[in-house]
C-alpha cells in the first residue's frame, strides 16, 4: 500500500510539473519580458554624476557664462564692422558713379562744341 501511494504521489508531481512548463513557454507576455533588469546605468562608480547633471553644473558656472558673453560681444562687433564696411562700400560706389557721370557729361559738352566748329567753317 505504501508503494502504491508513493507511486501515485510521484506520478502526480511529474504531471503537475509538465503542465506548468507548458504554460510558461506558451505565454507570449512572459517570454517577451527578459528575466533580468534592462535599465540603463549612466556610471559605474559610486561618486560619479550623470551627464545631464554635469552639463547643468557647467552651464551654471560663472566662467561658462562669461565665455558666452564674450562670444556674443565678438559677434555683435563683427556685425557692426560688417555694416560699417558695407556702408563705406556703398558710399564709395555712389561717389564713383557720380564721378563717372560727371566725366561723361564733361566729355559730351566738350565734344559738342568741337563738332559745331567743324560744321560751321
Amino acid at each position: 500500500m505504501k508503494k502504491l501511494i508513493a507511486i501515485f504521489f510521484f506520478i502526480l508531481m511529474i504531471s503537475c510539473g509538465k503542465e506548468n512548463q507548458k504554460n510558461q513557454h506558451s505565454d507570449p507576455v512572459v517570454s517577451a519580458i527578459p528575466p533580468y533588469d534592462t535599465v540603463a546605468i549612466d556610471s559605474f562608480s559610486a561618486g560619479a554624476t550623470s551627464v545631464d547633471v554635469a552639463r547643468k553644473i557647467r552651464i551654471s558656472s560663472l566662467q561658462y557664462q562669461d565665455s558666452l558673453r564674450q562670444v556674443q560681444k565678438k559677434l555683435e562687433e563683427e556685425k557692426l564692422l560688417n555694416k560699417v564696411k558695407e556702408e563705406k562700400e556703398k558710399v564709395a560706389k555712389e561717389t564713383k558713379d557720380k564721378n563717372e557721370k560727371v566725366e561723361e557729361i564733361k566729355k559730351k559738352t566738350t565734344e559738342i562744341p568741337a563738332s559745331q566748329s567743324t560744321v560751321n567753317p
